[in-house]
């Protein structure tokens, strides 16, 4: 196998991603278990690892996952603020995409916040910056 890592990485998105779509989408009427934490963790975890290796495609992901905490955020903001106003109506389907790719797999952790979705996003945002900016802090370190 060439990339075992990055398949690991695959395998742990896909399980953390099954195990935690019900608690995220039904929060807060569905909470997360310890399972939903394991799965969490073994995912971030394996994330950390796949970014030993210089990848342009796991630098893309996170740069999806810190904005999209981002728009997740502001979208519900807004649309917290001006609820009836069919043109937001219809942009706040933008969010839903985003919320499930990015921030569904690590929907475990919100056992420790319990925060609502569009502020746990926010927080899982500011999580792929720092794995972004600690990922190419590290190789520019390395390289000079």
């Amino acid at each position: 196998m060439k990339y075992p890592l990055l398949l690991l990485l695959i395998g742990t998105y896909l399980v953390a991603f099954v195990v935690n779509f019900m608690p995220a989408i039904k929060h807060p009427d569905s909470h997360a278990t310890t399972l939903n934490m394991l799965m969490t963790a073994v995912f971030l975890i394996v994330l950390l690892l796949s970014m030993r290796k210089k990848n342009k495609l796991l630098s893309l992901f996170l740069i999806g996952g810190a904005v999209s905490g981002i728009i997740v955020f502001v979208i519900k903001t807004f649309e917290s603020h001006l609820i009836g106003n069919g043109i937001l109506d219809i942009v706040a389907s933008i969010q839903y995409p985003f919320y499930l790719i990015f921030t569904t797999p690590l929907f475990g952790a919100n056992i420790m916040f319990n925060l609502n979705y569009a502020t746990f996003s926010l927080l899982m945002s500011l999580v792929y910056l720092i794995l972004f900016i600690w990922t190419h802090t590290k190789q520019t370190l390395v390289m000079s």
